[in-house]
């Protein structure tokens, strides 16, 4: 036996463990290649995708919205290029710390830009909105510590420019940042969290033309989540251009005229329903809407009690006060229960039952037509009519004019107003009506409520020849008449005739306002807002700003055949006749310069008064 070799049962049991060996090593090749079949022929897309996931981004690129112009092809919005700070989360290995060094930058707090974070993400690889319009310097900070900040980036987006700031921004409306509500109702597939989208006027009612449609950009990244290269990149489509029946420079004229008052002036064509002007006031800068807006800013606009932010002119609710009596007199004509040309005796008081209401006139108008009535806005004369026709009869012929529903303008939100009735007060209170609110509602007030625009409409058509056209504020829009008033001639022949006088006339209550360049009708209201205090307090400075009466005026020029109506309340303003109607006839007198005709033409044109 040779004494080198091992003995023969060690042999034995080498030649065992090697076959062990041998096969376990067989048994892992095995696992190996069932691993690799499965990840390359039977999940190989699902293991593709991931890959190319870990190193292509594809990112919204923002469409400019469109503009929108005034009638005249004047810009009043457009856009201007933004910088974004955005972040892309699936690429940032530490949100605290990137949070933290942007905390410094941005000016803001850490917690402000994690919950941003956590509010903005939808989808993994959805880009999220941290800060939008930054300044230059901030631009600059971030680009010299890109490198530091994995993830995040800096877009160049188109942001909303109104050119004339608070000169329109109720008709124009404002943007801001896509609530999670309107992301339920327009979907994901168009919208993202930290999108803008129209919240008011135009801006929201044509949202789905102004906003254009999104491209996309594909760019591969680097392990840190950095941009290497562009794969591929589809342009946006620009939003289209919307174009107002709005002037700018009327608008302008009216926004002067009112002066930092509260109310509403209102223009319109009587023979088309086209808005020339559209003014509510206090205005307010929409720009200030489209960063996010702290919770302490946004409680002092919503608390200011002059709510800058509604839109009076279709929004407002106010008793109509004498501006209604047209409507009174236009149902007494109707119904054939007064001769124009009967005089009424007024001796400053109307006694009905054991109540007693008074004329604005304290001494009273003495006997006088309706032609007088209307031109001296006498309370006695309107109020034998109301008791004579009864609150069914103007009830009726108010709701058939279009007071108590809205005018159907093309843009915003508008309210109906109230037209009271026995039937609508029993709804609304559980009681009866009485017949001394029957007396008040002939000239105006009690329950009687109306918007700014609905006395536009209605007031066009009595003195356009009956013809009722819904208000337009959009060029695009058809003028759309709604319907012939049932109403003789004659009868709106004579109001309006009654509507020169309250101007022209010599005892007119606006005939302050007289111009010898060019005719103006129209009428004056003075709305009370709580009973007494007129009596006991005559002057208007010693009563409190909001017990003070609404001053109301709509004025046409030239009386004959008229292109232009003006409708100005001032809250708490006083008399309607020093008060909203010089604010209507310079509205009108900016008409004709901006025309460029002269007053001579006019009266020339339509006839001397």
């Amino acid at each position: 036996m040779n004494p080198n070799l091992p003995p023969p049962h060690l042999n034995e049991e080498i030649n065992a463990r090697s076959k062990i060996l041998t096969i376990f090593v067989i048994f892992l090749f095995a696992v190996l290649l069932v691993r690799l079949f499965s990840m390359q022929i039977i999940s190989g897309s699902y293991y593709e995708s991931l890959s190319r996931n870990n190193r292509i981004r594809m990112v919204s690129i923002h469409a400019p919205r469109g503009k929108v112009m005034d009638r005249g092809g004047v810009v009043l919005v457009e856009n201007r290029p933004a910088y974004n700070v955005m972040m892309m989360p699936e690429d940032v290995p530490n949100i605290g710390t990137i949070s933290q060094d942007l905390a410094r930058i941005l000016e803001q707090t850490e917690t402000e830009i994690e919950d941003r974070i956590s509010d903005s993400k939808t989808r993994p690889y959805d880009q999220v909105f941290l800060a939008r319009d930054i300044t230059f310097n901030q631009v600059a900070r971030i680009e010299s510590e890109i490198f530091n900040l994995p993830g995040i980036s800096i877009d160049v987006t188109p942001e909303r420019d109104y050119v004339f700031k608070d000169l329109a921004p109720h008709v124009i409306g404002f943007l801001g940042e896509i609530s999670r509500r309107e992301l339920n109702v327009h979907g994901t597939k168009d919208y993202q969290r930290g999108d803008l989208i129209g919240k008011s006027g135009v801006e929201l009612a044509c949202e789905k033309i102004l906003r254009g449609k999104k491209g996309a950009r594909v760019f591969e990244v680097d392990a840190l989540g950095r941009k290497i290269r562009v794969i591929d990149e589809r342009l946006p489509v620009v939003g289209e251009t919307v174009v107002l029946t709005i002037d700018k420079e009327l608008q302008t004229i009216a926004k002067l005229a009112m002066a930092g008052r509260a109310g509403a002036v209102l223009a319109i064509v009587p023979s088309t329903g086209e808005v020339l002007v559209m003014v509510s006031s206090p205005s307010f800068d929409p720009s200030m809407f489209l960063s996010p807006m702290a919770p302490e800013a946004w409680d002092q606009i919503t608390s200011d009690p002059l709510h800058p932010l509604e839109n009076r002119a279709i929004r407002g609710l106010y008793p109509p006060g004498s501006v209604y009596k047209p409507v009174v007199a236009l149902t007494a004509f109707s119904a054939r229960i007064v001769d124009p040309k009967k005089e009424i005796n007024c001796p400053g008081h109307y006694v009905l039952g054991t109540q007693t209401y008074r004329c604005w006139k304290p001494e009273g108008h003495g006997a006088l037509a309706f032609l007088e009535a209307m031109s001296q806005s006498c309370d006695v004369y309107f109020y034998i009519l109301g008791e004579k026709l009864g609150i069914d009869r103007m009830a009726e012929t108010s709701r058939y004019v279009g007071f108590g529903r809205p005018t159907g303008i093309d843009f915003g939100d508008e309210a109906s107003g109230v037209v009271p009735s026995p039937e609508w007060k029993r709804a609304r209170f559980g009681k009866s009506w009485l017949p001394g609110e029957t007396i008040i509602s002939a000239i105006g007030q009690g329950y009687t409520l109306v918007t700014p625009v609905q006395v536009a409409k209605i007031m066009s058509a009595l003195v356009n020849g009956g013809r009722l056209y819904t208000p337009k504020i959009l060029a695009s829009t058809p003028v759309k008449l709604e319907m012939v008033l049932d109403v003789s001639p004659a009868d709106l022949d004579l109001i309006k005739e009654g509507l020169r006088s309250v101007v022209e006339g010599e005892r007119g209550t606006a005939r302050g306002i007289r111009d010898p360049m060019f005719s103006i009708g129209g009428k004056t209201g003075t709305a009370q807002v709580v009973s007494g205090y007129a009596s006991r307090l005559p002057d208007q400075a010693d009563i409190p700003y909001r017990y003070r009466d609404h001053a109301w005026f709509f004025g046409f020029s030239p009386v004959n055949n008229p292109e232009i109506l003006v409708v100005a309340v001032v809250e708490h303003g006083g008399s309607g006749s020093s008060i909203a109607a010089p604010i209507v006839r310079d509205v009108i007198k900016g008409y004709y310069f901006l025309k460029g005709t002269s007053g001579e033409q006019v009266r020339e044109d339509n006839g001397k008064y």
